[in-house]
């Protein structure tokens, strides 16, 4: 990764029927939220071959049709925690400004049927799902990923699949976090309520 970007190879058949290269080129980043994020490839159904290697269609920019995916790369900034963004150390009010925020065009996220303020995690304040399989590798630096009260720690190396779960990230740390992710779409019914004392 460079200012100029990601350099993507794409391959396809010629008319000749021979594999080639179809495109060699660099991948602006787009920032449709806090940290640079790199569109590298993606699609909204499964594809088929032979093609001459024309993007598919996809309609994004970060979230796939139910049979697609979008591989990405995103950073999160240093130390970036969603708690520190809203003026307030009310876990509710939090939650309820950072649901303010979303787009439901960029970022069509579950409606979630829990109650504000019912995660304890740093960092839960931004806490939301997508109807998606979204498999995380970290390439550089460290993440750290919130669950309603769970944290899991990333380093270069570590892959994390989130399986439509409400999430939540941070970096600790006073360097970007780098990480590269498959987001495969899916069919999702709903967050479930949660029971706080019920451990089956």
């Amino acid at each position: 990764m460079t200012s100029t970007g990601i350099r993507r190879v794409v391959t396809g058949y010629g008319p000749d029927g021979r594999a080639t290269v179809v495109s060699d080129r660099r991948v602006a980043s787009i920032s449709p939220d806090q940290g640079d994020k790199w569109s590298i490839w993606s699609a909204d159904a499964p594809v088929s071959f032979p093609d001459n290697g024309t993007p598919p269609p996809f309609r994004g920019p970060l979230l796939p049709a139910p049979g697609g995916f979008h591989i990405t790369v995103f950073t999160l900034p240093p130390h970036f925690d969603p708690d520190t963004m809203w003026g307030t150390d009310d876990p509710a009010e939090r939650e309820k400004l950072f649901e303010a925020t979303i787009d439901p065009d960029t970022h069509p996220i579950l409606a979630d049927p829990n109650p504000y303020g019912y995660a304890t995690t740093r960092g839960s304040s931004a806490l939301h799902a997508t109807a998606s399989i979204d498999c995380l590798m970290q390439i550089s630096g460290e993440s750290v990923f919130v669950l309603e009260d769970t944290e899991i720690r990333l380093q270069p190396g570590d892959w994390l699949i989130v399986n439509g779960v409400p999430h939540s990230c941070r970096n600790d740390l006073d360097r970007p976090a780098v990480l590269v992710g498959t987001v495969i779409g899916a069919h999702h019914s709903g967050i479930p309520l949660r029971h706080p004392d019920r451990t089956e």
